[in-house]
């Protein structure tokens, strides 16, 4: 997967991602209360890495005849 991650590219690998919404993301001024964490277990927080990297078709990417 291509990285980094988020809005301004502040998370490089992937897994980070899902440390950083499962703890709610940052303590900032503007942050809504209602903003907590996911409290994903690291079996989890795996899954998920594994399901969106499942997604990922290189055959699919390289494949001359899926190209405009």
């Amino acid at each position: 997967m291509i990285s980094p991650y988020m809005h301004d590219g502040s998370i490089e690998p992937f897994k980070e991602v899902f440390h950083h919404y499962n703890k709610g993301g940052e303590i900032h001024s503007n942050k809504s209360e209602f903003i907590q964490g996911l409290n994903l277990t690291s079996d989890e927080k795996q899954d998920l890495v594994n399901f969106l990297e499942s997604l990922s078709d290189e055959t699919f990417i390289e494949n001359p005849n899926f190209r405009n």
